[in-house]
């Protein structure tokens, strides 16, 4: 059995510039505004994560998780408050997620020089995070974060799934073969015309 990763997309150009001072802009202002929308339970507790582990969670969330070209960085900070808000439940998950990406930047430091967040290439930080892959603070985080996303009925239609259609009678008079994402096939009369030759 092969094996294939789905390495994420470069960058386009124009975000290929942007300052840090424009990078903490504008997650600051879709935390802010992520976290008005989610109100009081979507909220990160001061006490679980500091500035620089909140940066590095919503980074390893996109590093596991990369859809560059349909969830916006104000979904993946929602995603990444729902796993901070889940550590906050239980005082053990806490101290295994802030022991975990604090040892997430120890090691980012120690090979790269830079912590988790500066490290350029993803294929570098898919390494790094392969070092954690079987710990429990990486599985709390990768359950927590596919949940928050693949059950989360406001992100589905930006997959293409339109949900339950058990209640709507089925999928064959609603959305059953109106996909984009697989090419469009030989219609039926070209498919007899090949068997008949």
């Amino acid at each position: 059995m092969k094996i294939r990763f789905h390495r994420q997309r470069p960058a386009p150009a124009d975000h290929l510039g942007m300052s840090r001072r424009m990078f903490l802009m504008t997650t600051t202002f879709a935390g802010v505004t992520t976290a008005g929308l989610l109100g009081p339970a979507g909220r990160l507790s001061a006490a679980a994560l500091d500035g620089a582990q909140s940066a590095t969670l919503l980074r390893v969330v996109q590093d596991i998780y990369p859809h560059p070209d349909l969830l916006s960085l104000a979904h993946y900070q929602a995603i990444a408050d729902s796993v901070g808000a889940d550590a906050d439940e239980d005082a053990a998950k806490a101290a295994a997620l802030t022991d975990g990406l604090a040892r997430l930047d120890a090691l980012a430091q120690s090979l790269y020089g830079k912590p988790y967040v500066e490290v350029e290439e993803s294929d570098a930080r898919e390494g790094l995070l392969r070092a954690f892959q079987n710990e429990a603070f990486f599985q709390d985080v990768r359950w927590t974060a596919y949940f928050a996303i693949y059950d989360n009925k406001e992100i589905w239609p930006l997959f293409g799934y339109e949900g339950s259609s058990v209640e709507h009678g089925g999928y064959i008079d609603r959305g059953f073969s109106d996909i984009t994402f697989v090419p469009q096939g030989p219609t039926l009369e070209e498919r007899i015309a090949q068997v008949q030759q």
